[in-house]
């Protein structure tokens, strides 16, 4: 799902902007000059917001890409409450003024999870599963999306890898847990940008060894 923006700022943020925009137009034409500066800063800080500028997704079929700019906070193995199963977990602090829209961190089928798992952990989360069977859980556990989902296609809809799939709004965090044989490319404190980072590589045996794009040979995640 590839969303439109104009001049790389997203819809919902031109409808901000013109409220803005005509607050300012008041408070210089009745309190003058002087009292429309927060207005225009609050422009500016707007503008940088909810701006996306395009990003050049690396050109690698089994990489994971960061579906947000932001920090790795986490990097752990762990279980998946969303899928019952061993994981890797990998955690970006959101930047407020990176990139406003999310990413699909790889290409894929956007499938449904239970009602009542969601209701049972809180947050919001996306299920999705590659054409090679791979499984990743993308979530946000901190922040708001205001009842969306990461990935908003709807079910049974494919998503592009680094493609645009949502808004992150007031996310603060986004979980990612990822097949436990994926080997991570990032360390604590990297800093990552939407689009355009590779976090990992997902490993598929072949002729009794593993492999992945890129020459990589080893399915053992490097540690936390």
């Amino acid at each position: 799902m590839q969303r439109k923006t104009l001049l790389h700022i997203v819809p919902e943020g031109w409808l901000i902007l013109a409220g803005l925009l005509v607050a300012l137009v008041v408070f210089n034409a009745w309190l003058g000059v002087l009292a429309g500066i927060p207005a225009a800063a609050l422009i500016v800080a707007a503008t940088a917001y909810f701006r996306d500028a395009p990003r050049d997704v690396p050109a690698e079929p089994l990489a994971v890409i960061a579906p947000v700019d932001g920090v790795i906070r986490h990097r752990r193995e762990c279980y998946d409450p969303y899928l019952d199963r061993e994981a890797i977990k990998l955690s970006i602090d959101v930047d407020f003024f990176g990139a406003y829209l999310l990413r699909s961190p790889v290409e894929g089928t956007v499938l449904e999870l239970p009602g009542e798992t969601i209701a049972e952990l809180g947050g919001t989360a996306s299920w999705i599963r590659t054409d090679e069977g791979d499984e990743l859980i993308m979530a946000v556990r901190d922040g708001a999306l205001f009842g969306q989902r990461p990935c908003r296609s709807n079910y049974g809809e494919r998503v592009g890898q680094g493609r645009c799939c949502g808004n992150r709004r007031l996310t603060r965090r986004i979980d990612l847990f990822l097949p436990m044989n994926s080997r991570v490319e990032v360390e604590l404190g990297d800093h990552v940008r939407a689009g355009a980072c590779v976090l990992a590589k997902l490993v598929h045996k072949k002729n009794g060894s593993c492999n992945v794009v890129c020459g990589v040979h080893n399915s053992t995640p490097r540690p936390a």
